[in-house]
């Protein structure tokens, strides 16, 4: 019973398991603390279920424990003939409370290094068009991802994400046309993982660069990088980040980041809606924009007609835009006559995506969108 002192979380669970241990009787126990034996018991189980999590359950033969902040996922044990233990393993990850704290951590890092830090950008002299509307498709990035040129073909970390996406964007913005706004739409999986054990939100694992707070750090700067570069051409920058499969928790970090670093200018505008799909609706042009891993290409038509009515019967021009798939696919649906499309990233294939025989198509897109005609020119950049 002594041992269950070190996993007790507030001083009314240590008050009740010190009480026991005086008495070894929990019917003694409870009466010295004026409260009911039922209460005291749930207390004691809510105690040994804390341990457990920490690899520390005598009963079930599980002594060895893992650092605070970590669980234990599973406890394997060698038992010699006569049932004597021989040897245990434990496998343990970084709690989900701990890895939340975590994250808050190293954002709460990053606002206070860059508070009131967004660069004071010039507004464009020359008077802009807002016949036209300028858009940036961006394909899955998978910033934090790792690959080696030996398994997969190609090297990708860290470092070769944040030039290439600089480098790419800023060859975009040379062929932009001279219109007010700009829409940087990113497609999901910015990040190649959500968690600190380098898994995506669902827990599949992936090979990842480095700690998760360093890759967070390198999105954030480069998504920063961009926004900045486009306030110097267009009167008005606008930003969408569509929730992938890889970064459900970290597409919401990225969003509240940009919206404070950038909340002193009135030019940006991140578009904070928690759905799945987002519509812009540019004069008898719209689109429909989503990370496509759960809403089909096949069904994206249909689904803007349903879910988007009024922008839907306003628009002559309609287009739906996804990623996910990393290559190009592009159909013109018989409902409504809707073009569905697909956007490549730059990221090359990783281990698996590789030995499955995917192959990534490594681009990044511009496209010119006119109010009364619909897409009029597009621009595509690779590597």
């Amino acid at each position: 019973m002594e041992s269950l002192l070190q996993y007790c979380e507030s001083d009314s669970q240590r008050r009740i398991v010190t009480t026991c241990i005086k008495h070894g009787n929990n019917t003694t126990a409870a009466k010295e603390l004026g409260i009911n034996l039922r209460s005291l018991q749930r207390t004691l189980a809510t105690v040994r279920k804390n341990a457990a999590k920490r690899g520390w359950s005598p009963e079930h033969n599980m002594t060895r424990t893992v650092p605070e902040g970590f669980v234990a996922k599973g406890v394997s044990t060698l038992y010699d003939q006569e049932g004597n233990v021989r040897v245990q393993w434990v496998k343990s990850s970084m709690s989900q409370e701990d890895q939340q704290e975590e994250i808050k951590r190293a954002l709460a890092e990053f606002l206070k290094d860059h508070e009131r830090k967004s660069p004071p950008v010039p507004k464009p002299k020359k008077k802009k068009k807002d016949q036209e509307l300028a858009v940036i498709n961006i394909g899955d990035a998978h910033f934090g991802m790792y690959a080696e040129k030996s398994v997969s073909g190609e090297d990708y970390d860290c470092q070769i994400a944040a030039d290439r996406h600089k480098d790419v964007f800023m060859r975009l913005m040379n062929n932009a046309p001279d219109c007010e706004t700009l829409i940087i739409n990113q497609l999901g999986d910015y990040f190649h993982s959500d968690t600190y054990t380098s898994t995506t939100t669902k827990g599949t694992p992936v090979d990842t660069d480095g700690r998760l707070e360093n890759i967070v750090l390198v999105g954030l700067e480069v998504m920063s990088f961009m926004v900045e570069e486009s306030l110097k051409r267009f009167s008005k920058v606008i930003i969408r980040h569509c929730k992938g499969n890889h970064d459900a928790v970290l597409t919401q970090l990225i969003r509240c980041q940009q919206q404070a670093y950038w909340r002193n200018n009135k030019r940006v505008s991140i578009e904070m809606s928690p759905t799945a799909t987002w519509v812009y609706q540019h004069g008898k042009t719209a689109f429909m924009t989503t990370h496509g891993d759960t809403l089909k290409h096949a069904k994206m038509a249909e689904f803007f007609a349903g879910r988007y009515p009024e922008i839907w019967g306003a628009s002559q021009h309609r287009y739906c835009w996804h990623g996910h798939i990393h290559s190009k696919k592009i159909s013109a649906e018989t409902y409504g006559q809707t073009i569905t499309e697909s956007f490549a990233g730059l990221p090359p294939s990783d281990a698996w995506h590789d030995a499955s025989g995917y192959v990534s198509g490594q681009s990044m897109c511009l496209i010119v969108l006119d109010k009364d005609k619909g897409e009029v020119r597009r621009s595509t950049e690779r590597i």
